[in-house]
């Protein structure tokens, strides 16, 4: 009898652990298996039907969650996927190019964190939400490197002197990382009219690890002004520099950055001039590589060198963002209206990178979504 009783047990455990393997190789949850199975006798009822955890807008059930309500940018990227990371946006208001076009954006393909195909494109928009490669254009503007693992990334826009220049960073990864750092470039792409484009030059080389993450750009009238984010005493701190002409920069100065939670740096960051402040889109992180990026308004009153973060921007509302929100882009709308645009890239727990759309408007010193 006992004999009996552990085959019987043993024939459940193997049946159990077959029926397991079996849902996780299909990728289904129990409820989604029983859902087929009785879908092909009947009709099974809809309490049944299984919830699909990868929709964009699915909401995450956080129960003191502050909802903002985004519009995910269709974009046509060279790679195919749609899937795209670090916007950075401008908008010229008697437009620009042979289309007259008032919004341009840089970004990079990111799908699914693959970083062969993150190589600067550029698309245009009448309103900052419809937006298409401009006709006569082939992205990217920079073909892939040869080398897996090497890549450029991190572009950020800049109209000048009636002149798109468009700054982006080339990571060419170390064969021997324990004894040579990676190589961080940041290199300069000009055009008249957005489509033809002059090759690539280096305008800044980071010393041993320092990273050169996203260059933001601006100029004040007098100077370009250049902020990234670097390690510095094996710290990630925000770098500033400034040049006469953009292609020769000083040596940095480390800005002091308060207000992060503690156990957060720096990770990127987006920088536009307003009459009386510098405004910054921050975003923090937990550690290199970005992980739990998360977005913040930081401010400055002493051209950069000084910034104040607020606390997290936007909650993590949907799936599309659930894992983190990225490298973000602000415009500020009129010269005095206390609204702003703002797109930011994030990337769903499937690893699904999206540029998402959201207006902001400025209430009691904070930048608060609207409706």
């Amino acid at each position: 009898m006992l004999l009996f009783l552990v085959i019987g047990l043993s024939s459940i455990a193997a049946a159990t652990i077959s029926f397991l393997a079996l849902l996780l190789l299909l990728d289904l949850t129990p409820k989604a298996a029983a859902y087929k199975l009785l879908s092909r006798i009947g009709n099974p009822p809809e309490r049944f039907r299984p919830l699909r955890t990868d929709a964009s807008y699915r909401r995450l059930l956080h129960s003191n969650q502050s909802l903002h309500r985004p519009v995910l940018l269709n974009l046509e990227t060279s790679d195919g996927s749609g899937q795209a990371s670090h916007p950075d946006v401008l908008r010229i208001p008697e437009g620009f190019g042979a289309g007259r076009w008032p919004y341009w954006m840089a970004c990079t393909p990111y799908p699914y964190w693959d970083s062969f195909f993150e190589n600067p494109e550029i698309f245009v928009s009448r309103d900052g939400i419809c937006w298409l490669i401009p006709p006569g254009l082939r992205n990217p503007l920079v073909p892939s490197p040869e080398t897996r693992g090497d890549h450029h990334s991190d572009p950020d826009l800049l109209f000048y002197d009636r002149q798109l220049w468009l700054f982006y960073r080339s990571t060419f990864r170390s064969k021997r990382p324990a004894h040579i750092p990676d190589q961080n470039t940041l290199y300069l792409l000009r055009s008249t009219d957005g489509i033809h484009w002059s090759a690539p030059h280096e305008i800044l080389q980071g010393s041993a690890g320092a990273q050169l993450l996203s260059p933001a750009v601006l100029h004040d009238g007098r100077q370009f002004l250049m902020w990234t984010v670097e390690l510095a005493d094996n710290q990630l701190t925000i770098a500033r520099r400034t040049s006469p002409d953009g292609f020769a920069w000083s040596l940095p100065v480390f800005a002091i950055v308060a207000g992060l939670p503690p156990g957060r740096s720096p990770w990127h960051i987006d920088v536009i001039q307003e009459e009386d402040k510098l405004s910054a889109i921050l975003v923090s992180c937990t550690g290199l590589g970005g992980a739990g990026a998360r977005i913040h308004y930081a401010s400055s009153h002493d051209h950069g060198v000084t910034w104040l973060a607020a606390g997290f921007l936007l909650d993590l509302v949907y799936e599309f963002e659930a894992k983190l929100q990225y490298r973000a882009s602000l415009l500020k709308v009129g010269s005095n209206a206390d609204e702003y645009q703002l797109w930011y890239s994030a990337s769903s727990r499937t690893n699904m990178f999206s540029i998402a759309y959201l207006p902001l408007a400025r209430a009691q010193g904070r930048l608060v979504p609207i409706d």
